[in-house]
Order: structure tokens, then C-alpha cells, then sequence
């Protein structure tokens, strides 16, 4: 690699320790989520009024009718959303009659008894007074208390939720009125009353309020800012890189190669098939097909569990932007430099037990150790630079799973299996997902944070099973105490039964030579550029809970289950349509259009914020989104495997990896930034520019030029 190259990696890792510095002051002095801070509430109680009546109400008959909030939703809306109460006021006279002659019309009336009931679902009140006169029936279902003083030893959720309501308390309600009826008496004169006119006016009683620290300023926690940028400075960028890739696709597609099949030439496939009659990777297609998607399953669920059910659970609990960008900047981190393990894991093996396979239980021991760290650790939601610090180390175990998975995958796949057995693998991983955030996500609200914990413990123990009992080569011992045969390293790396040799293959100078001569080449040191910005529109992540919870209302279970699962499943489509559009219509071609497609997607989701209170807008432009970014992702990694030199494959496309990792960080850090300034449309706006520079970056990558230079180095 040119020293250039490493000077630019030193500058992005100087910026982004000093973004990570950032993002553990911001929660040093946060607290929002902490049950020892001091709070208190400014609010505003309105009234709103639904329906005014009077009508005549005979003795002893009770009248039973309701009333709806959505005949004056805008108007609830306006006044803060939180529906804490329905209110009837009843106000009424006196019409007693007189009952025979001798009556003088100066008997005192008797006053009669007017009741009424006010109900919504399992909250009730009744209120009765007498005529002539009048009477209210206030019926609320907030805690009225914490809306003066201060308020001790409750989280910011718990406030809310004694405050806010939510559906729960809009839609019906049901009253009630009845009068008692009672007449003047006596021995020479009796009244008659067979009823009153009752006239009634019913309200609701609306709450807008908000949580403040014992400063008394207003917390940030889901929320953006206010700043705005107009329209057409996004559309001034976005539109020129349309008509430049139309110009490219239409006039210059042989100068920038677009017409390339990045698919497995069909004729590989004649004299290699894998039989399935074997005992170990080498020689079964389904062991080998099996253990790999397993253990992508085994990274799949903590990407899930982090990027979905804890970021929505931290975001309910009173996080901010800045906690969640800081706790998904440390899971990501080993990520970005987990091509680091590729040297290491090459150089240092034990061939008896497999090239990859200790590796691979050393990694899976590790993220095991550590869930079980987690469960003994108090209040983790309380401390989020300690839990940010765990979730770093044991994503440093999930990323040495990754390399040693991806390095087994280059050791054991025949080549006509690598597209089809990596579309497995992707979809397990994003299975993984599915249980870890969908799955985890819905049933957290039972289980609590431990739980959810304590839940992916014994699935990782299942898994954990695979490598444990497989053998990649024959001759390999499962366990030390085993009696197999001696093992030795050939002279491309790999381990036969017989004896030693070939340690000088494994030499840490020989591998960093050859990694410098692989990036030697442009197009290989283009994908590092399409490698750092494919991710940076990744400041979405971030900011999407706090939009679909605060701003649209949905809660914690509807969001995990539909990102967790209807998205993840969207996205294992996306990854399959990708693969076949990359083969029938060129990899690039296909990488360039959907991600100029995602992008004018993203553009039409901001543009469109007076539809995002409907869900079916939301959902279709989510998954379309969702979609084309699937198809963007696989075509990316096609193409940085055609510009990955064979000789060091595994680490140079785990650097690949390490660096898109990079930028989801730095998309992450871009976040809390973007969101302190701006609301929720700009930010979907920059959101769109980013994922033009996937485009502009892939447009001068020539994907043969790695084969081409280097074929005769091999």
C-alpha cells in the first residue's frame, strides 16, 4: 500500500477517536435515563370541547351515549396530544307542577337528583348534584402530582408514562346521565316532576408537557433540532449525478465498464462438483453449507439485538441521539479494524485442529464470556459508558468470528459454490438478525434487558455445537486429547496430514509484501474510497427510532418487530436480487443504479413529511429504501471481490469489510451532529447526498484490472 493510503487511515482514526471522545462526555453529564436524577415537568392542561347538548331525561330512565376523540383530533393534536381526561359539565333547572286546588304555589320544590357517569375503558367516575343548580364529572387518568415539585427516583420514561397515554386513551367514551326525580308532598297539595331538562357539555382534557433536568432546562432526549436547508441545494447535487450516470450508461459504458458479469462462469461448475458423503468441509457441500450459515447466524443475532432492540429500548428509556451513536459507535468499532485479525489468524494456526477452526471457538467462547459479564453488571441502562465499553470487547470476539468464518469460506468453497453459499450465509446472518432484534425486540417488554441477555447465551451455546464437532480436512483431531495424524502447511497455506513445513508461507513479512502488492493496483485502492463511503448515510440508523417513537407515536414493539423482522426480510430479498441482477445486467451497472435510486428514494421520504403520520407511507418507502440498499450492499461486495488479489484474499477483503465498518462509525458519528442542527427532513436530504458518493466512487473501478496486473504473480 502506498503511503498515502496509510496517512488517510491515520486521519480518519485521529478523527474518530476524538468523535468517541465526544460521545462519552455527552453521556458523562446526560443522566436522562438514570433513576437518581432530579426532575421536573412544565405542562399545560387544555380543554377541549367535543359535544354540547340538552335534552329531556324522564324519572329513573338512564341515558347511555358516546362521544369520539377523532372528531377533534387536529385539535388534541394541537394542544400537545396527550388526552389525560373527559370532563362533563351538567347544568340544570327546576320544573315541578302543581297537583290539585289547594295548592298555593309556595310549597318548596323538591329537589331532584341528576347523576352522570363518564367511562373510557377501566377508568369510570360518577358525579351526581341536585336542581336547580349544576355539576361536573372531571374524570382523569393522569398522575396529576408530578406536574408540580420535583420528582425523585423516576426514570424519564417513567414520567411519561404516567402522563402519556398514547391510543389507549383516544377513540370512544362513554356517558351516562340519569335523574331521580322527587316532588313536593303534602296533605292538601302534591306536585308533579316526571323529569328534567338536562343541558351537558363534554370536553376532553388534553396535556402538553415536557420533562426538565433540575436545571430546568428541557431535555434533548428524542428529539432533533429545528434547523432547515432548502430543497433545492440537495436536488442541485443529486440531479447532475442522474444525468451523469445516464450519459455513462448510455454513451461510455465500455470506458467505465459496465457491462461486466461479476456471476461465476457457468463452465467452472463442469469437473467440480462437491459430494455430501464426506465427514469434513473439504469433502461435504452440506457441511460446508451448514457450519457456515450457523456461524453467520452466531453474528447475525448481537448486530440484531444492538442495532435494533437496544437502540429502541435506550431511546425509549430517555436516551439521546448522542448515547446511540456513541454505543453503536463502540459495536461497530472492532468492526473497522477487524482487518487487523487477518495477518494474525493467517500466521498463527494449529493445523491438527484446523487452519480456522480454534479461531473460530476462541471467538465464540469470548462472546459467550461476555453476555455472561453483561447479566452480572447492575443497571447497565443507567451507565452507558460501561456498557458502550462492553459491547466494544464483545464485538472484538464477533469480528474475529467474522474473519475466521469469511477465511474457512475461502479455504473450503469450490468456486463455483462462492456466490450461491454466500447468499446463504448473508441471509443467515440477517436470520440472526431477525431473532435478534425482531425477535428480542417484541418480547423485551417481558423479559427485560437481562433477559434479553440471558436469551442469546444458550442460542450462542447451540451454535457454538457446530464448529466444535466439524472437521475442515481429514486427518484433523476435534479435540487435543484426539488421536489423529501429524499435520503440516504446504506451500499455499494448506494443512495436509504427514509433517511439517511451509511455516514461511505463514511469515508476517511475506503477507504484508503481498498485501502491498494488491493495493498496488488503482482499481483495488478505489474500492478502499467505495469502502469508506458506501456506510455514511448510516446517520439514519440513529435518528429513525427517535422519529418513529416521538414523532409518530409507535411504540417499542412495533418498531423492533417491523425493523427486526418485515425490514430484515426485505433486505435478504434485496441481497437475492442483487446477486441476479449483478449476473444478468453487470455488477457495477447494478450497484450504480440502485444506489442512485436509494438516493432519490431517501430524497422522496424527506420531501414528503406531511405522510408521515400514514403508516403505509412510512412502511412502502422503508422497504423500498431498504431494498435497493440491499441490492447496493451485494453488488459492492461483488465488486470488491473482483478487485481482491487471490494470493491475499482473505485479509485484503476482510480490510474491505473493516473500512465499509469504518464508515457506518463515521456515519454513526455524523449522527448526533446533523441532529443537534437540523430536523428531521434536512437530515433525510444529507441523507440522500451520501449515498450519491457510493456512485461517484465505483465509477473509475476497473473490476478485471486486479486479474489483469497481478495474474502472473501467482
Amino acid at each position: 500500500m502506498r503511503p498515502a493510503h496509510f496517512v488517510l487511515m491515520l486521519v480518519v482514526t485521529a478523527s474518530l477517536s476524538g468523535c468517541l471522545g465526544t460521545g462519552g462526555g455527552d453521556e458523562a453529564t446526560g443522566g436522562e435515563a438514570g433513576s437518581g436524577e432530579t426532575y421536573t415537568v412544565a405542562s399545560t392542561l387544555t380543554s377541549i370541547e367535543v359535544e354540547g347538548k340538552s335534552a329531556y331525561y324522564e324519572d329513573g330512565q338512564s341515558v347511555e351515549w358516546s362521544v369520539d376523540s377523532g372528531t377533534v383530533a387536529d385539535a388534541i393534536k394541537a394542544a400537545g396530544g396527550h388526552v389525560v381526561g373527559v370532563m362533563v359539565s351538567l347544568s340544570y333547572g327546576e320544573d315541578e307542577t302543581s297537583g290539585g286546588p289547594l295548592c298555593t304555589g309556595g310549597e318548596a320544590d323538591q329537589p331532584d337528583t341528576v347523576s352522570a357517569t363518564a367511562s373510557k375503558e377501566e377508568w369510570s367516575l360518577t358525579g351526581s348534584g341536585e336542581n336547580p343548580g349544576s355539576h361536573e364529572v372531571n374524570l382523569t387518568w393522569h398522575n396529576a402530582s408530578l406536574l408540580s415539585g420535583t420528582i425523585e427516583g423516576l426514570t424519564v420514561e417513567d414520567i411519561e408514562s404516567q402522563l402519556a397515554f398514547d391510543d389507549a386513551a383516544l377513540g370512544a367514551y362513554e356517558l351516562t346521565v340519569q335523574v331521580d326525580a322527587d316532588a313536593f308532598s303534602g296533605p292538601l297539595c302534591s306536585h308533579d316532576d316526571e323529569g328534567e331538562e338536562v343541558a351537558t357539555m363534554v370536553s376532553l382534557l388534553v396535556l402538553d408537557f415536557t420533562v426538565l433536568d433540575e436545571n430546568g432546562e428541557e431535555l434533548t432526549s428524542l428529539s432533533v433540532g429545528d434547523g432547515s436547508l432548502p430543497l433545492v441545494l440537495f436536488v442541485g447535487w443529486i440531479f447532475p449525478v442522474v444525468f451523469l450516470v445516464g450519459y455513462v450508461s448510455t454513451k461510455q459504458r465500455d470506458r467505465f465498464h459496465l457491462d461486466l458479469d461479476f456471476g461465476e462462469p457457468e463452465t467452472e461448475v463442469v469437473g467440480g462438483e462437491s459430494t455430501s458423503d464426506g465427514e469434513t468441509l473439504v469433502d461435504s457441500y452440506r457441511a460446508r453449507v451448514v457450519t457456515l450459515s450457523a456461524l453467520y447466524v452466531a453474528q447475525g443475532v448481537p448486530w440484531g439485538f444492538i442495532t435494533v432492540t437496544m437502540v429502541t429500548f435506550l431511546a425509549a428509556e430517555g436516551a439521546d441521539a448522542g448515547d446511540l451513536a456513541y454505543l453503536l459507535t463502540l459495536g461497530t468499532l472492532p468492526w473497522s479494524f477487524k482487518f487487523l485479525w487477518g495477518p494474525v489468524i493467517d500466521r498463527f494456526q494449529i493445523p491438527e485442529l484446523g487452519r480456522r477452526r480454534p479461531w473460530i471457538l476462541i471467538a465464540q467462547t469470548g462472546m459467550i464470556a461476555l453476555l455472561v459479564t453483561m447479566l452480572l453488571v447492575p443497571d447497565l441502562t443507567n451507565n452507558i459508558s460501561l456498557l458502550g465499553a462492553l459491547f466494544f470487547v464483545y464485538n472484538v470476539f464477533t469480528a474475529l468470528q467474522d474473519v475466521s468464518t469469511d477465511a474457512l469460506a475461502v479455504d473450503v468453497l469450490q468456486s463455483h459454490e462462492f456466490e450461491r453459499v454466500n447468499s446463504y450465509m448473508f441471509t443467515a446472518k440477517s436470520l440472526g438478525g431477525v431473532i435478534g432484534g425482531a425477535g428480542l425486540g417484541t418480547i423485551i417488554g417481558i423479559v427485560g434487558i437481562k433477559g434479553a441477555f440471558l436469551i442469546q447465551i444458550p442460542i450462542l451455546v447451540v451454535i457454538m455445537m457446530v464448529p466444535l464437532f466439524m472437521r475442515e480436512r481429514p486427518g484433523e483431531k476435534r479435540f487435543p486429547w484426539d488421536e489423529g495424524e501429524k499435520m503440516e502447511v504446504d506451500e499455499d497455506g494448506a494443512a495436509d496430514a504427514g509433517g511439517d513445513g511451509g511455516q514461511e508461507a505463514r511469515d508476517f513479512a511475506i503477507i504484508l509484501r503481498n498485501i502491498k502488492t494488491a493495493f498496488s493496483v488503482r482499481s483495488a485502492q478505489l474500492g478502499i474510497a467505495v469502502s469508506l463511503v458506501i456506510s455514511l448515510a448510516f446517520i439514519l440508523i440513529p435518528i429513525l427510532p427517535l422519529l418513529f417513537l416521538q414523532e409518530l407515536g409507535w411504540t417499542q414493539e412495533e418498531f423492533n418487530a417491523t425493523k427486526g423482522g418485515i425490514i430484515l426480510i426485505v433486505t435478504m430479498l434485496g441481497a437475492m436480487a442483487g446477486g441476479e441482477l449483478g449476473r444478468r445486467f453487470g455488477g457495477k451497472s447494478s450497484l450504480m443504479f440502485a444506489a442512485l435510486s436509494a438516493s432519490l428514494t431517501t430524497l422522496v421520504w424527506g420531501t414528503f413529511d406531511h405522510l408521515w403520520s400514514e403508516g403505509w407511507f412510512m412502511m412502502l418507502v422503508w422497504m423500498v429504501h431498504t431494498f435497493l440498499w440491499a441490492i447496493v450492499s451485494i453488488c459492492a461486495y461483488s465488486l470488491m471481490m473482483r478487485v481482491t488479489w487471490a494470493e491475499v484474499g482473505g485479509t485484503q477483503f476482510t480490510g474491505y469489510m473493516a473500512m465499509m465498518n469504518l464508515s457506518a462509525i463515521i456515519g454513526y458519528q455524523l449522527a448526533p451532529i446533523f441532529a443537534e442542527r437540523y430536523n428531521y427532513q434536512t437530515i433525510f436530504y444529507i441523507a440522500a447526498v451520501l449515498e450519491t458518493f457510493v456512485v461517484l466512487a465505483s465509477l473509475f473501478i476497473d473490476p478485471e484490472e486486479t486479474e489483469r496486473m497481478l495474474i502472473h504473480l501467482n
